[in-house]
């Protein structure tokens, strides 16, 4: 006997690793055979048959789930798709020679009168000469054996345009962004490039909106309720901003979107588009709120302020976190994807406040400290610090697996202006501090937006299925390897201004 490991090292890799592909081809081979064998003993029509199930394999099984294998192999592929074409193309081309010549071109009225139906009808490229007589003598109606390559024909270009479509850039992308001019359309684009390859697939969750790639850094001030969030972003401006809210209760009631830089303070003024565009994420963010809950989240504000040492910058003010929010499908949903939406977060942590609430310390399970976010020990005293509590809540957020230092946190006095001027002063140092700190953010920001793209296409690239699939990770591989990295120059190429992606 021939032994099994012998047998085994006989059979091809591709057949070891794409096991599932070929048992799904042989039993639809077998089932449409074994149906036709009892129908016609043809060989011709046997040899369509099969060309049928390759490309019918091609379309939904390659194309649309198996995206990943198609890649691997796709020079193979689409050889075989363009051969079968041309075949199927040339046997279609000379069947309807001999219905034209016998239509238009032959003396002989037998055939023309069995043929003469069809004569000015679109029936006609479907059709082949006929091959048998009835008992009069005459001949058959024309069988529709042509059908089947036309059929196939239109199969295979299919096939070969999905082949094709990958060096396109998405027309919504060329049309929303020709508008900005050359210097810019690079930038922007990749956003939208990158919706189009995660959108369909991830239920919107993990697209950006479109003034991610170059819009102004996002910093985001969450925590517990009344920790001192609002009174932090004041002391940064250098005033209470316009609709600041400040009391010991939660005062808070409202995702803030704060803009700076502009000539007035105020909610952003409804024509106000330049302001208003800074504050596009919390119509984005809504969008998601609104595909998962069925409603969108109504407590949203967008705020313009007159500081311009942060015009570079959008602050946002959030509601302090509270337990109940688990319960409140919007308020989860939108407080979870502002945070995931935020270049940089400051959690605000009172000592006399409390407890981290565990809901809330799970945002941040896998967000890094001091790359993602830092913690602000905010009304820290110096004799009165609790490192040991403070660090038993921030193991929620790590699993345990980080210890915080008194040297490693942000740490911001009680503000005493007007009745202690030395704790007052100890106060202004610790914003001065802060400030600087959220200066040096915007440095890195642009490239770890990249590179926080270019892993969520990274780890989703497999997960990939439809029948554009094999557009989507083709230009999702170039925002890796191309656009994304920031290792490398990006591609300016002038064609790619006109969607041809080479």
């Amino acid at each position: 006997m021939i032994p099994t490991n012998l047998l085994l090292d006989l059979v091809p890799i591709f057949v070891k690793e794409h096991l599932s592909l070929l048992t799904f081809f042989s039993i639809l081979t077998y089932v449409l055979f074994l149906v036709h064998w009892v129908l016609s003993t043809d060989w011709e029509a046997k040899f369509n048959w099969c060309s049928l199930i390759i490309g019918l394999t091609g379309l939904f099984y390659l194309h649309y789930s198996h995206v990943v294998l198609l890649l691997d192999y796709e020079p193979f592929f689409f050889a075989v798709w363009v051969i079968l074409l041309f075949y199927h193309a040339s046997v279609w081309k000379s069947n309807y020679s001999k219905i034209y010549q016998a239509l238009y071109c032959s003396s002989s009225t037998a055939v023309i009168a069995s043929l003469k139906p069809f004569d000015g009808s679109i029936f006609r490229y479907f059709i082949v000469l006929p091959k048998m007589k009835n008992a009069a003598g005459q001949w058959n109606s024309p069988p529709f054996q042509n059908a089947i390559h036309v059929l196939l024909i239109y199969l295979y270009t299919v096939l070969i345009i999905l082949h094709v479509t990958p060096f396109l850039t998405p027309l919504d992308c060329i049309l929303q962004h020709y508008d900005r001019g050359i210097s810019s359309m690079t930038t922007s684009m990749n956003c939208c490039r990158y919706n189009f390859v995660m959108d369909k697939n991830f239920h919107y969750a993990h697209s950006v909106n479109d003034n991610y790639c170059s819009g102004p850094v996002r910093i985001g001030f969450v925590g517990s309720w009344s920790t001192g969030k609002t009174s932090i972003i004041s002391a940064l401006l250098g005033h209470n901003y316009s609709t600041a809210q400040i009391a010991p209760a939660p005062t808070t009631d409202k995702f803030i979107c704060l803009a700076m830089g502009a000539s007035y303070s105020d909610p952003i003024r409804s024509d106000d588009y330049e302001m208003r565009k800074n504050c596009d994420v919390m119509s984005h963010i809504n969008d998601i709120t609104q595909k998962q809950c069925g409603q969108s989240q109504p407590n949203v504000l967008d705020v313009a302020d007159v500081n311009t040492e942060f015009q570079d910058f959008v602050f946002f003010d959030t509601p302090g976190y509270q337990a109940e929010y688990l319960n409140d499908c919007t308020y989860q949903t939108f407080y979870s994807q502002l945070i995931e939406k935020m270049d940089f977060l400051y959690v605000v942590w009172d000592v006399h406040h409390g407890k981290i609430d565990d809901n809330f310390a799970t945002f941040f399970v896998n967000k890094a400290h001091g790359r993602d976010y830092e913690m602000i020990y905010n009304r820290y005293e110096e004799n009165r610090s609790n490192m040991a509590f403070l660090n038993q809540q921030y193991g929620k957020m790590t699993k345990g697996h980080e210890i915080l230092s008194e040297g490693y946190i942000l740490k911001v006095h009680e503000n005493t202006t007007g009745t202690d001027a030395a704790a007052a002063t100890v106060f202004h140092e610790d914003i001065l501090l802060l400030r600087s700190k959220i200066l040096s953010v915007n440095q890195t920001v642009h490239d770890n937006r990249k590179i926080t793209m270019k892993e969520t296409l990274k780890k989703y690239r497999g997960d990939i299925t439809g029948f554009d699939s094999l557009r989507r990770i083709k230009i999702g591989d170039r925002l890796i390897q191309q656009d994304l990295n920031i290792h490398s120059q990006p591609k300016r190429g002038l064609l790619r201004h006109f969607g041809v992606e080479l």
